[in-house]
């Protein structure tokens, strides 16, 4: 092989392998993400879950017409 091509093989390599290292931490980062997905799910789950609360209670109270506005 002449230089040029010893050259251009040495940065073939190195791209591949950088490659395959972007690979790597794209798997890590989309493995991150599904993570925080699901923890959002749990607190968007608890936040409606709250809200449905604070209605049914807020309806309630006016009915019983325990709701006093602030003073």
């Amino acid at each position: 092989m002449n230089p040029h091509q010893e050259q251009q093989a040495a940065l073939l390599n190195r791209i591949a392998l950088n490659v395959e290292k972007l690979n790597e931490s794209l798997v890590q980062l989309n493995q991150k993400l599904e993570q925080v997905n699901n923890q959002t799910q749990s607190t968007m789950l608890i936040a409606q879950v709250w809200n449905s609360y604070s209605k049914s209670a807020h309806i309630n109270l006016e009915g019983l017409g325990g709701l006093q506005p602030p003073e």
